[in-house]
């Protein structure tokens, strides 16, 4: 099972690091157009600030699944470093719990609002194979999509947590750190 699970978590994490990466650099290109012909041109497109702005919330709910997995979110980790090991493994559990629900939170109303907005067009921006408009909700997808990839980031790292944890080891840097410290004194 655990084998599994880090099968899927580190194909997750590669895949959606590198298009969150190949998406900033969409971003940034199309940005660079959108000045670049406003102010150089002073013909500004009518696409490229609403598709900037589509790429950034893709590329942010994709980066979120690697935030994750690292522990790259800003963090209080105090309460995990002093405790005892039974007491760690009990608030890497409601850490992980509350990471879960926040994110099945995210997924639910995300999924709700993308088949609510699923008519709806973005403005200035055609398909350039129909012709027609772009609806808004391949945006709002963004929200699930990225809510179901990070819950799979969560289940990882807290099964190796709580696999270190229960070994004594430590869970965190900061925790190595402080370990290290400790040794040294």
């Amino acid at each position: 099972m655990l084998t599994a699970l880090k099968l899927v978590d580190r194909t997750v994490f590669h895949v959606t690091l590198t298009l969150a990466m190949l998406l900033l650099v969409a971003m940034a290109s199309v940005s660079f157009y959108q000045v670049t012909t406003r102010f150089v041109f002073e013909q500004p497109s009518t696409w490229s600030e609403v598709t900037s702005r589509s790429l950034q919330i893709w590329m942010v709910y994709l980066g979120l699944v690697a935030a994750f997995r690292t522990g790259s979110l800003m963090s209080v980790d105090m309460l995990q470093r002093l405790a005892p090991r039974r007491l760690k493994i009990v608030v890497i559990c409601a850490i992980a719990g509350l990471n879960l629900g926040v994110l099945a939170v995210m997924f639910w109303w995300g999924w709700d609002m993308a088949t609510r907005v699923r008519f709806q067009t973005l403005a200035g921006v055609d398909n350039p194979f129909t012709g027609g408009g772009i609806s808004i909700a391949l945006v709002y997808t963004a929200i699930p999509v990225g809510a179901a990839l990070s819950i799979v980031a969560v289940l990882a790292r807290f099964a190796e947590d709580v696999t270190r944890a229960s070994k004594g080891e430590p869970v965190s840097e900061a925790e190595a750190v402080a370990q290290l410290k400790r040794q040294e004194i």
